[in-house]
């Protein structure tokens, strides 16, 4: 027996409030997984100078350890 009939066959002994709940969950995982994963506002191309400033090199970097 495959996965749809199991949950069909124990769905139908329960009673219709609970039918319904599971009804909108199964709707809510519809619409979670039916549309396609959209990507963060991730620019195509690098700009340069974006974080200038932000970073502060110690005097004595390029001095031996």
């Amino acid at each position: 027996m495959g996965t749809v009939e199991l949950i069909t066959e124990h769905t139908r002994r329960l009673p219709e409030t609970v039918q319904r709940e599971i009804l909108n969950f199964v709707e809510f995982l519809f619409n979670k997984y039916s549309t396609p994963l959209t990507r963060s506002a991730v620019p195509t191309t690098r700009q340069a100078g974006l974080h200038a400033g932000c970073a502060v090199m110690a005097a004595d970097f390029d001095a031996p350890l």
